[in-house]
């Protein structure tokens, strides 16, 4: 047993951020947290934390080894798991990224119901635009749109988005109404943080490169520009789809519509899988919005 001491106490200090915390936590003393993670650090023969008189931080072998013993600890919970049954397994902390406006949008709220329905659940969440490496960076869950390529994950379908071309009713007085989309090379295109827009054309998908003067990272500064009636933009339906419904956006080109996209789920392939995790995604995938569809 001493091999695995200390493992749950250096898993606390990396998520706690200070021995205090990590202590109140775990029910221990501070003391023990100390002498734990310097008995830890003696069996390696490296340095795992740096401390100060306010915070403690991981080294980068610090971790490197913390991430090791989150998945060390998932996959003896899991072993419980797999012989529990009822509410009481789903416990726990769970770790999930997602894009900054979809997760904003739809996946917190939704993350929020699924703690309140599960109070010994733990969550953290983290939005970001780029793609991380759920191995690498310890994550449980991910979600994503479009092709999955990494063999290291699996995945589970949530459901699926469509992108939608549009305008104000302002703009299309102003400027009139494209036939295809080769005549949007002629309209002011308002662009994003894509530098391309799909569309499918006889049974075919393809994409064009839009041109404008007008481009934002921000696709909630995209729709906004659009509303002012600026120009056309291409955007998901989750962004749109209020200002379709009721006109203060008019949809463009609807027979082009590109084929929808699909949202996974996805998470490292390990077996067997901490119930938590199995719980949030059917949670997901049963509360996850379908893509928007509006003729």
């Amino acid at each position: 047993m001493q091999q695995w001491e200390g493992l749950e106490t250096l898993v606390a200090v990396a998520e706690a951020g200070n021995f205090t915390r990590a202590a109140s936590r775990l029910g221990i003393s501070i003391s023990q947290v100390s002498r734990e993670i310097n008995r830890l650090e003696e069996r390696l023969g490296t340095q795992l934390v740096t401390r100060n008189t306010r915070r403690v931080a991981l080294t980068e072998n610090g971790r490197l080894f913390e991430r090791r013993c989150r998945q060390l600890i998932d996959d003896r919970e899991a072993a419980f798991d797999s012989i529990r049954s009822g509410k009481n397994a789903i416990k726990g902390l769970i770790r999930l990224t997602c894009a900054v406006a979809y997760g904003e949008r739809t996946i917190t709220p939704l993350i929020g119901r699924f703690v309140a329905a599960h109070p010994e659940i733990r969550v953290e969440i983290e939005l970001t635009n780029r793609v991380l490496d759920l191995v690498a960076e310890g994550m449980d869950i991910g979600v994503r749109i479009g092709a999955i390529t990494d063999n290291r994950l699996d995945r589970v379908e949530l459901g699926s988005r469509s992108l939608h071309l549009s305008a104000a009713p302002s703009y299309l007085e102003r400027c009139g109404i494209p036939a295809n989309s080769s005549d949007l090379r002629e309209h002011a295109c308002l662009l994003g943080a894509t530098p391309y827009w799909q569309f499918k054309t006889a049974g075919k998908d393809n994409q064009m490169t839009p041109a404008g003067r007008w481009r934002c990272n921000s696709g909630f500064a995209v729709l906004d520009a659009a509303v002012q009636g600026l120009g056309i933009c291409q955007l998901p339906d989750f962004y749109v789809q209020d200002h379709l419904r009721d006109g203060t956006l008019i949809e463009l080109l609807a027979d082009e519509r590109p084929s929808d996209q699909s949202i996974w789920a996805v998470f490292p392939k390990r077996s067997p899988m901490p119930s938590r995790t199995t719980a949030l995604i059917e949670f997901l995938r049963a509360n996850v919005p379908n893509s928007l569809k509006i003729s």
